[in-house]
């Protein structure tokens, strides 16, 4: 019977199941949507016995398939979804929404605390005093809930919590351990000393590569990593050029695993930071929150034209109208577009009733959405090595009039549309291969399309 590797996707909105054949080719697939839930005390909460419920039900389902055999199961996340865990590895807290706002005075502590600590926001890569950030949120329970705080022994990702099921280890991986973290020092390579120096040591767990699996029972259990660079693996593996991915969902997130050098001021201002790879090294990752910007303006625009907010959905890249637009309307351009934590698109600015229809106030959405969006992947390519693709998934990759507006932007690369939907999950088999015997996938199992 043959190898297979399961996969977990533990995302912000949706849990994704994946088994592949060694070759990669996709057996088995399902989505299911994910709620958070309301707890009285604690607010919006993930429903973690719901998920714990949802992996053993797959899992018993695809151990007793009689058409492969699982041999290795990993998982993915998404970074700030934080179990903190007693001195019996039981929850201290629910993991808490990463949504969640620090009111005045808590920023007010942050910042002081940083400041005594001498931490550059540089330094530790913080873009903003936000809930997502893990070493924040240790020093937001130490300063608002004491009690608990003294309980929590260890803090680990929804991807490493449910891996320990497993294993019963906990620790970080590297993909995981220096993103929005707060936490981690990119020139020493090791923890900042505020963790030290503010009692944050729960955080402070041993750190593995992304491919360091164990053995439990004959099955090779995957560290877990980092959602968004497992999305890359795929592309690592089978294109010899180098490249950047844009990963299109609520936030468009760029990453380049070519650019090792230190993210700027200029650049953190900006939402460009650095992460680690899953081997440890830097990379360079920029995001904008171009995917709930979309989402809000086809709303704005169906209403203002009393039409169905699909509507837009349907629209097609009109070359005719973008002429009339940049000869009629004056346009944003990349270089003076400002980006940062969830700004709105310059396309707020305008006045709906200077457009004759829906189709060309959309179309000037998404060339404002496009000068934003070039700003932002060039934080991240202005570097040398040289960048000679663009790989676009998730719901952007399938709108006409982004695609064609972002090859005309970057007309020195090729840009691609990414057909294969389940990148993060083949890039977590992948990494643990050796494990279970995976092989190269195929080019051809991306779906990818150039766009001309």
């Amino acid at each position: 019977m043959q190898k297979a590797c399961l996969v977990f996707d533990v995302l912000r909105h949706v849990l994704n199941v994946t088994v592949f054949d060694q070759k990669l080719n996709v057996l088995f697939h399902s989505s299911t949507p994910k709620q958070l839930i309301t707890s009285k005390n604690e607010g919006r909460v993930e429903d973690l016995n719901s998920i714990k419920a949802w992996i053993d039900s797959n899992i018993k389902i695809h151990k007793g398939s009689d058409k492969y055999e699982i041999a290795a199961i990993n998982f993915t996340s998404y970074v700030g979804g934080i179990a903190h865990l007693d001195a019996n590895n039981e929850l201290v807290l629910p993991i808490w929404d990463i949504d969640r706002r620090f009111n005045y005075a808590t920023r007010s502590t942050i910042e002081k605390t940083l400041e005594k600590n001498n931490l550059k926001k540089e330094e530790a890569q913080i873009t903003n005093n936000s809930f997502e950030t893990a070493a924040l949120q240790l020093l937001y329970f130490k300063n608002t809930k004491p009690e608990l705080f003294e309980k929590i022994t260890k803090s680990v990702s929804i991807a490493q919590y449910f891996q320990a099921q497993f294993t019963k280890e906990y620790f970080h991986d590297y993909s995981i351990v220096a993103c929005h973290s707060g936490a981690w020092d990119f020139s020493k390579k090791d923890y900042l000393k505020w963790i030290d120096t503010e009692k944050l040591n729960a955080f402070k767990l041993p750190v593995k590569r992304s491919s360091e699996f164990i053995e439990v029972d004959k099955l090779a259990i995957g560290p877990g990593m980092y959602y968004k660079v497992a999305e890359t693996l795929p592309f690592l593996k089978t294109v010899k050029e180098r490249f950047v991915l844009l990963s299109t969902g609520a936030w468009t997130i760029c990453i380049n695993p070519f650019n090792h050098s230190k993210a700027t001021d200029n650049d953190l201002a900006n939402n460009c930071f650095n992460i680690l790879n899953q081997e440890g090294k830097r990379i360079k990752m920029a995001r904008l929150f171009s995917g709930n910007e979309h989402t809000r303006q086809i709303e704005h625009l169906a209403t203002h034209f009393n039409l169905a907010p699909k509507h837009c959905l349907k629209i097609d890249f009109d070359a005719n109208i973008v002429r009339r637009l940049r000869k009629n309307t004056s346009q944003v351009v990349p270089d003076n577009t400002e980006l940062g934590n969830m700004l709105d698109s310059p396309f707020m600015e305008r006045n709906l009733n200077n457009f004759a229809s829906i189709e060309e106030a959309y179309h000037q959405f998404i060339m404002d959405l496009v000068a934003q969006q070039v700003a932002s992947i060039k934080l991240t390519i202005e570097h040398r090595p040289i960048i000679e693709k663009i790989f676009v998934e998730g719901g952007l990759a399938k709108n006409s009039i982004f695609m064609e507006l972002l090859s005309e932007a970057f007309h020195d690369k090729k840009v691609y549309k990414v057909g294969f939907e389940d990148t993060a999950a083949m890039g977590a088999a992948l990494v643990i291969g050796e494990a279970w015997g995976a092989e190269k996938p195929a080019e051809e199992l991306l779906e990818l399309e150039l766009i001309e």
